[in-house]
């Protein structure tokens, strides 16, 4: 049976600060156990070491997953008061509280971020609770005055009482920085879920993937920012959409306003012309604080599904903020990348390095740093749980998986599937709708698992398994539609293109469906339509093609597929 977590023993010793009108000594609380790394450091600019870990700490505490309204201590307090609550209901919340409350059932905990000692740099990592952001503070020999190190990886206990003494730093008094294990400090175990390991190890295997780079300037960073912070989206899609023209700018688009922002860091140097939206914008404040003391910004762009890499470069620093692409992690998780590098598990974890080596974006190195001091058996990173391991068996066994329709709807794109599980002599039929951001928006299943609780345990196996199979036969079509061969057997998919005129952005959504051609094109919702029949498929592929290649020529930008 699979565990989902492993216990790591960690043994913290206290934050010493010393600090006078002129000079500041900081011990930071590092791990014992793993005591190979020593540090004693003065940075030429205190301030700029005070704004990166304090940017660290805003990544590790992020979580943007939603959070059910807690009712419990409310209605204590009207029993308290004698207000009209029954006595079942205080029953159930006394109930609730003692196990929401009780020592034993304390949360699963992230394993504390990494301080990797190393001769090019020294390397903070953080991977936020809700497993979609991934943060690296590299700093560079040269931010260093005085340097005294001893290179090895530890564990830094980012607390709040550091955070709040970080806060007192200040640049007129010189800064030492030091990282020296502890005598004798107290050891404390933590349970630390396997599939906080496997996102960390796979974020930052995910950066040595193939990316769009495009280049920016820390003014067009803070320009989105502001923008999302003087408004909010009250409708979807909620995108961040990079419009990319060789030779030209790049611009930035934050839909659903439309709000165009025109990069300032130099043209962009790609082959074609693209268009890339990004999910999960705000997890970009993760870099306000670096902003001021960055001099460029490289964006680093995957597919659908993939991560997106933010390099702030520094004179003396680099700062890599990781954001997932995974907006709905719960179904698959890490699935979502495995489906879109390699359909076999074992595949991908022989090239999967982010468990023992990171890869620095600025240099394009790789570099030492294991996550935990003694390495963990592969079978117990291969996957998320137990549910992702029983729809890969299913995947294993050519057939017993099928995507059986797709169907576009306004509301989103309905994926039904059909799972015949030969070992269980069972067959089921699991659908999904996905909304315009790539969310599941509903689902059903015909199986006991979902009967008896729906998706509030989560997606079942069989829903993972289509959804699994449907992302692998999307990123193979992808990459067949530019043949002869594979375009016929192209039967119905929807592309939106995009172009940028006097009155803003121009959309012209093209569909083939059979031997129906639809062609929905204007400024703004809803689209004028022009629909053709044609009387054999061939020829309604044929058209539907010339008309997304003489679109092409006419610098449209495309979108791909959607709904």
């Amino acid at each position: 049976m699979m565990s989902d977590t492993r216990t790591v023993t960690v043994a913290f010793g206290p934050l010493v600060h010393e600090a006078d009108e002129s000079r500041a000594r900081l011990r930071l609380p590092t791990d014992a156990r793993r005591g190979e790394a020593r540090l004693s450091a003065r940075p030429h600019r205190p301030a700029v070491v005070r704004d990166a870990l304090l940017a660290l700490g805003d990544v590790l505490a992020s979580d943007l997953r939603f959070k059910a309204r807690d009712r419990a201590d409310y209605l204590a307090y009207l029993v308290a008061k004698g207000k009209g609550v029954s006595k079942a209901v205080w029953e159930a919340q006394r109930e609730f509280l003692a196990l929401k409350y009780d020592a034993a059932t304390q949360a699963e905990e992230p394993l504390d971020p990494l301080v990797t000692v190393g001769p090019d740099a020294v390397r903070f990592e953080v991977l936020s609770r809700d497993e979609s952001t991934h943060a690296c503070l590299a700093l560079r020999p040269a931010a260093f005055a005085a340097l005294d190190a001893t290179p090895g990886t530890t564990h830094l206990e980012l607390s709040p009482e550091l955070l709040r003494t970080l806060g007192r730093v200040r640049s007129f008094r010189s800064l030492t920085l030091e990282i020296e294990p502890a005598v004798d400090a107290p050891t404390v175990e933590r349970k630390v879920p396997l599939r906080w390991l496997r996102a960390f190890g796979q974020m930052a295997a995910a950066a040595a993937l193939p990316t769009t780079v495009v280049p920016l300037a820390p003014v067009d960073v803070y320009n989105v920012l502001h923008h999302l912070r003087m408004h909010k989206a009250r409708t979807s899609p909620r995108a961040l959409r990079y419009e990319l023209v060789p030779g030209v700018a790049p611009r930035l688009v934050l839909e659903p306003w439309d709000a165009v922002t025109v990069g300032t860091g130099g043209p962009f140097t790609g082959h074609r012309p693209a268009v890339i939206r990004t999910w999960g914008r705000q997890r970009l404040a993760g870099l306000a604080r670096l902003l001021p003391h960055a001099r460029s910004v490289r964006a680093h762009l995957g597919g659908p599904g993939l991560p997106a890499f933010y390099v702030l470069e520094g004179d003396d620093f680099t700062f890599t903020l990781s954001l997932s692409g995974w907006t709905d992690a719960g179904w698959g998780g890490i699935t979502t990348f495995d489906q879109l590098t390699d359909p076999d598990p074992d595949g991908l974890l022989a090239r999967l390095t982010g468990l023992r080596a990171g890869l620095d974006l600025s240099t394009g190195t790789p570099y030492d740093r294991p996550l935990l001091a003694a390495p963990l058996p592969s079978d117990d990173l291969r996957y998320r749980d137990a549910r992702e391991a029983a729809a890969h068996r299913l995947l294993a066994t050519r057939g017993q998986v099928a995507v059986a329709k797709v169907h576009d709807a306004p509301e989103g794109r309905t994926i039904e599937g059909r799972v015949d599980d030969r070992e269980a002599h069972r067959s089921y039929a699991p659908s999904f709708t996905l909304d315009a951001e790539g969310k599941t928006s509903g689902a059903l299943c015909t199986c006991a698992a979902f009967r008896r609780s729906g998706v509030k345990e989560g997606p079942c196996e069989h829903l993972i398994a289509v959804r699994v199979l449907y992302g692998r036969e999307q990123a193979a079509l992808e990459a067949a539609r530019g043949t002869a061969e594979g375009r016929k057997v192209i039967r119905a998919e929807t592309r939106t293109l995009y172009r940028r005129t006097a009155r803003g952005t121009e959309t012209f959504r093209l569909s083939l469906d059979g031997r129906q051609v639809v062609a929905r094109f204007g400024h703004q919702e809803p689209l004028r339509m022009q629909r053709t029949l044609f009387a054999t498929e061939p020829e309604a592929r044929a058209a539907y093609f010339r008309r997304l290649d003489e679109l092409e020529r006419k610098v449209w930008l495309d979108g791909g597929s959607g709904v």
